[in-house]
């Protein structure tokens, strides 16, 4: 059955009951119907495209907005487990970096001995040299002194054993090893 024939047949049947209360009128009904399929045919033809247009932005928006969270999710959960393996993996570093600190030192420590080794044995040297020098030199001071009181004493010798005869005939000798000389 077609529209127009559901219209006519009601058309038809609200004329048979004249007595009875009849209802609307074909035209009374053709009105609101014309209004209600242009009212429709506007929602359909402008608001309709609007709000899918609208919607359609919006679950664009919501997928972008999810994939990012998702992507930034992914990448908290890798910052985690890197920061997990970095944490896992401190003893065992901190570890190695100790042990390395200990063998520098080791390294420093030989060496500073090393070091102190040869310094010890430079100024040993050096304080050997020094007391070999100190006593050369007391010894020529020594010597200098005792050749000095030699001196004395032989001059106060002299003098006073030596004769007035004693210095002529001294002279007298002196001259003449002198003349064999030349």
């Amino acid at each position: 059955m077609s529209l127009a024939e559901i219209f006519f047949t009601a058309q038809a049947w609200a004329s048979s009951a004249a007595g009875e209360l009849h209802g609307p009128s074909i035209h009374e009904i053709w009105f609101p119907l014309g209004n209600f399929l242009i009212f429709a045919f506007i929602i359909v033809r402008y608001a309709l495209p609007l709000v899918r247009g609208f919607l359609h932005s919006r679950r664009e928006e919501v997928l972008a907005t999810i994939e990012e969270s998702a992507a930034k999710k992914r990448q908290a959960e890798a910052l985690v487990l890197n920061y997990q393996a970095r944490l896992a993996d401190l003893d065992k570093e901190s570890a190695a970096i100790q042990a390395s600190l200990r063998d520098d030192a080791e390294i420093e420590k030989r060496k500073l001995l090393s070091e102190a080794q040869t310094l010890a044995v430079k100024i040993a040297e050096d304080a050997r040299f020094l007391a070999d020098q100190e006593f050369r030199m007391a010894c020529q001071k020594v010597r200098e002194e005792m050749a000095g009181r030699a001196e004395a004493l032989a001059r106060e010798l002299v003098q006073r054993n030596l004769s007035p005869a004693d210095q002529g005939r001294l002279v007298e000798d002196f001259i003449q090893n002198i003349g064999q000389k030349r």
